[in-house]
């Protein structure tokens, strides 16, 4: 046995990788190796393409991709006061729920590789609390109203005053706290022109927890385990990203588009 055999490795606890929490990794595949990728899992009936969009940069431009839903949330009130009432106009901000990322391309010299500056963001909201103005307030106004006498030749003239008196009340108001949970990674890598980084290792877990029983008898204490029946479901999802750059030089592309050679 020679001192090669020993080197440094690290022990596995409860039969899983102490590193297995977040791995997010990418490699760079042939387009060969790219094609049989999705063959396979398109062939999966778990997995599906959810977006294959294409966009075309300039050098060392950056260029942005989203495929999210818009959500609206009451987060703020304004209080408004009238004449003769007081209101609250709404704070509306709208957040993303999606994956978005946006990409930097850097043609290299020799026009065959491309260094990719990749910095994709997941976002989900996870949870929407309402917080509520505890109270009433009240707003009093009054407007006052003279009228005179009939008679206006009498130097004396009776005065009249009626008072109008105004209330308003205000209930409390609800906003909206949304909690919003964002993931988002930034890497750099040279990739030949052709050539696809595949990013994965992006893994979402989400759990629910239903119960069923009949009305009356499940609320009782201790006997209601038998009359319930609870069930608890887990959903795991993994995103894959694949990002393919490929060099267009407008001499080539004339040149294929016409036939014809272009230069003196």
């Amino acid at each position: 046995m020679s001192q090669n055999n020993f080197g440094p490795s690290i022990p596995q606890f409860g039969g899983f990788s102490p590193g297995a929490g977040l791995q997010m990794g990418f490699a760079i595949l042939s387009d060969i190796e790219a094609y049989f990728f999705l063959n396979a899992a398109e062939g999966d009936s778990r997995s599906n393409v959810l977006q294959a969009p294409k966009v075309t940069i300039f050098n060392g431009q950056q260029a942005s991709i989203m495929d999210a839903s818009q959500t609206p949330f009451v987060t703020s009130v304004i209080p408004v006061v009238g004449d003769f009432a007081a209101a609250y106009q709404p704070v509306i901000v709208i957040l993303n729920e999606g994956n978005a990322m946006t990409i930097q391309g850097v043609v290299s010299s020799n026009r065959q590789f491309v260094r990719l500056t990749v910095n994709p963001t997941f976002s989900k909201i996870t949870k929407v609390s309402t917080f509520k103005f505890v109270g009433d307030d009240e707003y009093e106004s009054s407007t006052e109203t003279s009228k005179l006498g009939a008679d206006d030749l009498v130097a004396s003239t009776d005065e009249k005053t009626d008072k109008t008196s105004t209330r308003s009340t205000s209930s409390g108001v609800t906003i909206q706290l949304p909690i919003i949970t964002t993931l988002q990674v930034q890497t750099t890598v040279s990739v030949p022109d052709g050539g696809t980084v595949l990013l994965g290792g992006i893994k979402r877990l989400s759990e629910g927890r239903n119960e069923y029983g009949t009305p009356f008898l499940d609320k009782i204490p201790y006997i209601n385990r038998l009359f319930m029946n609870s069930s608890i479901g887990r959903d795991t999802s993994s995103i894959v990203m694949m990002v393919t750059p490929r060099i267009i030089i407008q001499e080539e592309e004339e040149e294929a588009l016409t036939g014809a050679k272009t230069g003196y």
